[in-house]
């Protein structure tokens, strides 16, 4: 997965480069886009109730303006109040081929979660909530809720975390923690996952701003599988304890209509 990182990471890096001479040169008042693009590597379970972690390449995209010629605008500013902005999640293969001890289980092909992403912001705190619909190997509807303390230590760096709760309707958690009459034995029983909250947790980061455009991030995620999803049998060859570390970089782009 490591070759796998680099070989997608590194070329996304150097397109952006390329074309940050480009966006640079745009003003980043009046009509325009402003965004952040860029890439991570992420360390986190192979698949949901997993124990075994695998390193993933992760891309990032933040809507941070948006000003259209008739004046509607969405962000731009302080990150004081509310805003909206896309969220983009992808939940990667499950197989027995990579997994061998979920023999008997079907493949789960990836999947791809579009949806929107609200933000509510005061001072030093802020809350969060996403809500996504899933494409390809899962049909389902994933949410999340959280809340962040804020720490800035200088002009440089931001610090934060807080607790997080994550939910799925049935759809989703019968995909990733239900059992099928079909795939049904001895060490994976007939199981129905029901809707709801499906974990629980804690997740902090920190970001290192080099400069107007370029800057460092990392994170670390700690989370419980509650309910049905606590006690499946996919579970159960795995944990309970689900936990997440990444490290990318980012750059912003400025762009006039």
């Amino acid at each position: 997965m490591t070759k796998a990182l680099r070989f997608t990471v590194l070329p996304f890096m150097a397109a952006a480069a390329a074309f940050a001479p480009q966006a640079q040169a745009q003003d980043a008042s009046g009509p325009g886009i402003s965004f952040e693009l860029g890439a991570a590597g992420k360390i986190s379970p192979r698949y949901f109730g997993a124990s075994k972690m695998v390193l993933s390449p992760v891309p990032l995209f933040r809507l941070k303006r948006l000003e259209l010629p008739n004046g509607f605008t969405i962000g731009g500013g302080s990150d004081e109040g509310f805003s909206l902005s896309p969220s983009i999640d992808v939940i990667g293969k499950r197989s027995t081929k990579d997994s061998p001890e979920l023999s008997g289980l079907n493949t789960i092909d990836t999947a791809v979660e579009l949806g929107v992403k609200a933000k509510y912001q005061m001072g030093n705190f802020r809350v969060l909530g996403a809500v996504r619909q899933g494409l390809g190997g899962h049909k389902g509807v994933r949410a999340e809720l959280g809340a962040d303390i804020i720490f800035k230590a200088g002009e440089q760096w931001t610090f934060h975390g807080g607790p997080r709760l994550n939910f799925g309707n049935s759809k989703f958690t019968n995909t990733y923690f239900g059992v099928t009459a079909a795939e049904a034995s001895t060490l994976y029983p007939a199981t129905t996952a029901s809707g709801g909250l499906y974990s629980a947790g804690l997740e902090a980061g920190v970001r290192f701003q080099v400069d107007d455009n370029w800057a460092v991030e990392a994170g670390a995620g700690w989370s419980r599988l509650t309910g049905d999803a606590a006690t499946s049998p996919i579970t159960a060859q795995g944990s309970k304890d689900q936990y997440t570390a990444s490290f990318g970089i980012v750059r912003r782009f400025d762009i006039g209509f």
